[in-house]
């Protein structure tokens, strides 16, 4: 069946909802495009109902957060709903367009983003070593990193002493799409090997 491709009043109700959820330590939606877009492009495909607790923060157990059945199962299918939309960007290789917030002031910055992506890979990091330890395909990581360690409270693991310049972020910005897709092309061969033998 083709997938339906979640609509912008989806989207709305999706970020509103993490919104809530804010001061609980869930993400926004920004962030949860950015650890989803890692999941799906790492080397073993983790399934987003096992990562509620990373996604909602403390609102995962708070009774409170979802008063009905109901409401939880249109925020977990929403969830799932966006998840199908990169995956069958990815799978297609269609462009992947990440999904970027502004702030009061009309900047996109990007970082949440990155940190989003951070937290995916962390859950295979020690597969995601092979992308590290290859010096030509981990190029693809460096715009990411350096959103990710953009404002990095140690200077030295920042790209730069200071704030990068509009430029230069709207280059790393630049960066995601293509990088997404090269790192799914990296993991490509270990996800098939996966799955065959999971058959």
């Amino acid at each position: 069946m083709k997938h339906q491709p979640l609509s912008d009043r989806d989207y709305q109700r999706l970020g509103d909802t993490l919104a809530r959820f804010k001061n609980q330590g869930a993400m926004s939606l920004e962030k949860l495009d950015g650890f989803f877009a890692a999941m799906l492009c790492g080397p073993e495909p983790v399934k987003p109902t096992e990562c509620l607790t990373d996604i909602l923060g403390e609102a995962f157990d708070d009774e409170r957060a979802f008063p009905t059945e109901k409401s939880l199962e249109q925020f977990v299918s929403l969830l799932m709903g966006h998840w199908f939309d990169i995956a069958d960007t990815l799978h297609n290789e269609g462009e992947f367009h990440p999904w970027l917030e502004t702030d009061a002031e009309g900047v996109v910055h990007g970082n949440e983003w990155a940190e989003g992506f951070s937290t995916g890979m962390e859950l295979m990091i020690d597969d995601w070593g092979l992308l590290f330890d290859d010096e030509e395909e981990a190029q693809a990581l460096v715009p990411i990193m350096a959103l990710l360690y953009e404002h990095h409270p140690d200077p030295e693991m920042r790209p730069y002493l200071d704030a990068a310049d509009p430029q230069q972020r709207e280059a790393w910005l630049a960066g995601i799409s293509p990088a997404v897709a090269s790192i799914h092309r990296f993991f490509a061969t270990i996800r098939k090997q996966i799955e065959e033998d999971n058959l």
